[in-house]
């Protein structure tokens, strides 16, 4: 009798942990929706115009571009198209993939640019109207190498680009001002 009902004990306990276990997923799930909330600002279509920065040999030069934000992949992430485009002055547009989570008490970037390159990236989340993402090089190497600060406002956000210089600087290399359509 006593193996009876130990057995059917165990057998209770073990059906309903996948219970428990989705339950606390749920739970999880709910308690960073207020945090994925914090990325809606990205969510959206607009224009951006600004500057890249003379860099080594490649000059200055003035920038155009449009971006679209939405969420995906059941709204865990929002993704971010920035598409530049084709000028005289801008013969080789920038055109980058960047995706945004909330994950563990940090928000977490992976940009993707049709040079190939990539970053990945944290931050501690907005500011005021202020969001920086350092971000490093996926193989590791080098530490944080570039900075994104994003800004948000009512019709107008803006973004800076920066990277470290060889002596650990934090340069400028690329300003934008973006209108929401």
């Amino acid at each position: 009798m006593k193996r009876t009902s130990l057995a059917i004990l165990v057998s209770l306990i073990c059906a309903s942990a996948p219970l428990f276990v989705a339950q606390a997923s749920a739970q999880e799930m709910k308690s960073t929706s207020p945090s994925m909330d914090q990325l809606n600002d990205f969510v959206g279509d607009g224009t951006c115009t600004g500057n890249t920065m003379a860099m080594g040999k490649t000059p200055g030069h003035a920038t155009t571009a449009k971006y679209h934000g939405e969420k995906t992949l059941d709204g865990k992430w929002v993704v971010i198209h920035y598409d530049e485009d084709q000028t005289a002055a801008n013969p080789k547009p920038l055109h980058v993939v960047q995706y945004f989570t909330y994950n563990k008490n940090r928000y977490e970037a992976v940009a993707l640019f049709n040079d190939g390159s990539s970053a990945v990236g944290t931050s501690s989340g907005w500011k005021g109207d202020e969001l920086s993402v350092d971000e490093r090089d996926p193989s590791g190497a080098g530490g944080v190498i570039f900075r994104d600060v994003f800004t948000r406002g009512a019709n107008t956000d803006g973004h800076t680009g920066m990277m470290k210089d060889k002596s650990g600087k934090w340069v400028k290399t690329d300003e934008e001002t973006c209108h929401k359509a």
